[in-house]
């Protein structure tokens, strides 16, 4: 039966804040279509609430509109009525004059008269037409004579009161023409008396609507005049203008009502103002949350994009330290054997000559060094990490402080036959601490030996740059490709190529160097060397020549403070 692989929990944590994240999103862009589907109902409601108080008061205005257009008409048509018998056939019919003058003696205060402009009488047995000007073009007696002519033949018998009104374009003008039919003694028509007037003589008829209480109940509109609610508008029925109030509104909330055909299909148009949304309904015009939506909901994917890419990198620092982990349980078991073996053989007496002795303790002591590197490396890499390094800054000779280093390292340069040489300047004195600067030294030279060909020759320079210390390592190895070189700098980070070697790595001695130097305020990059390999260079500020005061009355050098207190 075959054993069940057992998953990994760190996957199996991973997958669920996947889920949780989509989950989240989901859950985000759900409640953003709730909150737009809802901002989208509440609008289109209070819309259509506005839309139906335009309708309410487009139907007053015309309400009030045809009693008033009702009363001026009559107003100056009512001798037709009430002076003028009918007529027997043959009899003579009053002149239009007639009824201007009869009109004279009965005026209402209240009612807002029409600006006419003439007075006609239109005798339907023969169709002559005669005015009360003299210059009345030929076209409009045309016009009027057969328009109502047929008007008349489609009333049949009238009333002592009825009249129309005929407004439009009239040869592209705008007219308006009222009349009135005065009935035979059989009771059909026999003439029409009535008036015309251009579309601005019938404004103060309009605006005297407006003069009266508020077009909308008080309960809607309050104590608010109409103008800064309503926009009204008269127009015939192809759209020409007849009246308009003071203060145009956006037509976004309006409706119409026809006055009807007796007073020419007249459209009266309400539009309320937006802005005073809030003072007819409650909350007023609800504000688009949309924009916020979206940005929520970006929010909400942004948070859980850089969420899946924090879980990536923290999946990805896992690996890297199970690497490290890896890499240095390799590190550290290479050199414990190595230690282990010969000092068993020391104990065990195995080894007969004194060669063989002495070499197994050189084995040990170069196998404890390789380790007290490596613990070395860890302990600094941890406190650069947890912000607790701290540098004891000196003024040191170099010097002494290379060879020191060097000699130490020799014997595991030496096991991977390596030729290790120096180019140290003298008498550069720098401040620095000496056992971050000797680890900095440490880890470039183990680097090179370690990735390098063996029987290679590996170079330490160290130079004076102005007031700048400038150490190099040169090796001859593989090199390292210009783009990759930044990353080599980074913590657990190691090249493609080695990853699958046999070449053994912690993957932090690098990332050690870059964090000491940075702390001492200087840099380190990588270089090309002119003979191929890799040279890795490190520069720190705060270094000088040896002078006088750095010697003794005596001749000798003056000791340092670390001499002193050893």
């Amino acid at each position: 039966m075959p054993l069940l692989k057992p998953r990994h929990p760190g996957r199996a944590r991973g997958t669920l804040l996947v889920t949780l994240l989509l989950a989240t999103l989901a859950l985000s862009a759900a409640l953003a279509y709730q909150a737009a589907d809802a901002y989208r109902s509440h609008r289109a409601t209070v819309e259509s609430t506005l839309r139906d108080y335009a309708g309410l008061a487009a139907w007053e205005f015309s309400r009030r509109a045809r009693e008033r257009l009702e009363i001026a008409v009559e107003q100056a048509l009512w001798p037709v009525a009430e002076k003028i018998e009918p007529p027997s056939p043959g009899q003579a019919l009053p002149s239009p004059e007639y009824i201007v003058e009869k009109a004279k003696t009965w005026q209402c205060k209240d009612c807002p008269p029409v600006a006419m402009h003439f007075h006609f009488r239109v005798d339907l047995s023969d169709r002559s037409v005669v005015t009360t000007v003299p210059d009345a073009p030929k076209w409009f007696i045309s016009w009027l004579a057969d328009t109502v002519a047929t008007l008349a033949s489609q009333a049949g018998q009238t009333d002592r009161w009825n009249f129309s009104i005929l407004a439009g374009p009239l040869a592209e003008r705008s007219d308006i023409v009222a009349f009135s039919l005065v009935a035979g003694t059989d009771g059909r028509p026999r003439a029409a008396y009535g008036f015309h007037a251009k579309f601005s003589g019938m404004e103060p008829v309009f605006a005297k609507c407006l003069d009266q209480r508020s077009l909308l109940p008080p309960s809607i509109a309050g104590d608010q005049p109409t103008d800064s609610l309503l926009y009204i508008t008269v127009t015939t029925r192809d759209g020409r203008s007849v009246y308009h109030s003071a203060a145009p509104y956006a037509e976004t909330f309006a409706a119409t009502d026809t006055l009807g055909v007796r007073f020419g299909g007249m459209v009266a148009q309400a539009a309320i103002r937006p802005e005073a949304a809030t003072q007819l309904v409650i909350g007023g015009l609800p504000r688009s949350r949309v924009p916020l939506l979206i940005a929520l909901l970006l929010l909400t994917g942004g948070v859980g994009a850089a969420s899946l890419v924090q879980l990536r990198r923290e999946r990805e620092l896992a690996r890297l330290r199970d690497d490290f982990v890896s890499g240095v349980s390799h590190e550290l078991r290479t050199p414990l054997a190595q230690i282990r073996m010969f000092a068993e053989l020391l104990d065990a007496g195995k080894l007969r000559t004194d060669d063989e002795r002495i070499r197994s303790t050189r084995i040990i002591n170069q196998e404890a060094r390789r380790l007290t590197h490596l613990v070395e490396n860890v302990l600094h890499f941890s406190r650069v990490r947890r912000g607790t390094a701290r540098l004891s800054r000196e003024e040191i000779d170099l010097g002494p402080l290379m060879d020191e280093i060097t000699e130490g390292f020799r014997p595991l340069a030496n096991a991977k036959n390596v030729d290790l040489r120096t180019e140290v300047d003298e008498g550069i004195i720098a401040n620095v601490d000496g056992g971050a600067l000797g680890q900095v030294v440490l880890n470039l030279l183990d680097n090179a030996v370690k990735y390098g060909p063996s029987g290679q020759t590996v170079t330490l320079r160290v130079q004076l740059l102005d007031s700048r210390v400038r150490i190099s390592v040169d090796d001859q190895g593989p090199g390292i490709p210009p783009g990759e070189r930044a990353r080599v700098w980074e913590a657990y980070r190691r090249l493609e190529r080695d990853v699958n070697a046999a070449v053994g790595g912690s993957g932090i001695g690098l990332a050690v160097v870059k964090e000491l130097i940075s702390m001492h305020g200087g840099r380190a990059w990588i270089e090309d060397p002119p003979r191929g390999g890799t040279r890795f260079v490190i520069e720190i500020p705060g270094a000088r020549r040896r002078g006088p005061e750095d010697t003794a009355a005596d001749g000798t050098d003056i000791p340092s403070e670390e001499e002193i207190r050893v």
